[in-house]
């Protein structure tokens, strides 16, 4: 049995559950990729700030619910965001990836 080492994981779906087990990986200390769909409205846009938006309120909301996932302020800096479209092959550098998208 070989023993494997997880440094890097992906949390698809940035809704209630993705986001908060993003922040909960990310204070255990591992890096984080958080994805989610693209925000609707920006599909023509190329800004990523304006295409990721919808992943990124999800993880605002979810940092500042009482009591917040987020063990302390720094854990923040590893999540990276991104959505399903632009990004999704960086999950090819993930270790584990974690699936929470609606059905």
């Amino acid at each position: 049995m070989t023993n494997r080492t997880i440094k890097h994981i992906a949390v698809l779906g940035s809704g209630v559950m993705g986001s908060r087990i993003a922040l909960h990986l990310a204070g255990a200390g591992f890096d984080v990729l958080l994805l989610d769909r693209v925000t609707p409205g920006t599909e023509n846009e190329s800004a990523a700030a304006a295409r990721n938006q919808l992943v990124q309120q999800a993880l605002d909301t979810a940092v500042k619910s009482k009591p917040s996932p987020a063990y302390h302020v720094g854990i923040r800096q590893r999540i990276q965001l991104g959505n399903f479209s632009d990004d999704l092959h960086r999950i090819s550098k993930c270790d584990w990836i974690i699936e929470v998208v609606i059905e």
